[in-house]
Order: structure tokens, then sequence, then C-alpha cells
């Protein structure tokens, strides 16, 4: 572990490189999903949402409908050792080493 100094602060890194935060997302299908609201991009990184206008705001309607977010991974109906070992495997073994993780479920 290396100590470095930020302005009169001192912070600790593993092995010498900072960690960034992973964002991952999660769907489950269930028999009421909503198949034609998400997309699912071919690199497993990303995810689009699109959701009907509702007509019943009128003809000026300035409700968001689509949303785009890219994230580190997208476990699209994955089983929970899968979503384990591809997300929580690492930070669970570095906090049993006395590191900080979380996890926002």
């Amino acid at each position: 572990m290396k100590r470095h100094k930020n302005s009169n602060k001192q912070y600790s890194t593993r092995m010498g490189t900072r960690k960034k935060v992973h964002a991952f997302v999660r769907v489950k299908p269930t028999d009421d999903f909503a198949h034609d609201m998400i997309k699912y991009g071919d690199d497993s990184k990303s995810i689009d949402i699109h959701l009907k206008k509702d007509t019943r705001r009128g003809v000026v309607n300035n409700q968001q409908t689509n949303w785009s977010f890219k994230l580190d991974g997208v476990l699209h109906d994955a089983s929970q050792d899968l979503v384990y070992e591809t997300v929580a495997k690492d930070v669970v073994s570095q906090a049993l080493d006395g590191y900080n993780g979380n996890f926002v479920n």
C-alpha cells in the first residue's frame, strides 16, 4: 500500500492505483416485464429506456421519454452467482482485507 499527499491530506491506495466507482445494473424480467421499453446495447454496457408520451398531458407535452445509460455492465436475466462473481466478489474480498466497499441495491 502506498501513501500519497494531496493538499495536506493523506490518502491510501491499494497496489499504488486509485480505484474508480463501478456501476452495474441488473434487470430481472417478470411476466409483465416491459420488453418494448428497454433495449440493451450489443456491448452489454449500455441500456436505453423509452416511455410512450402520456397523451393525457395534452398536445404541448415536454415529458422526457428517452434515457440512455452507459455502465460498467448490464446483467440481464443473470443468476445470483454471476452477479456475485461480476460485481461483489472483489469488493467482499477487499472488505475482508480491511478496505471500504459499498453496494447499492
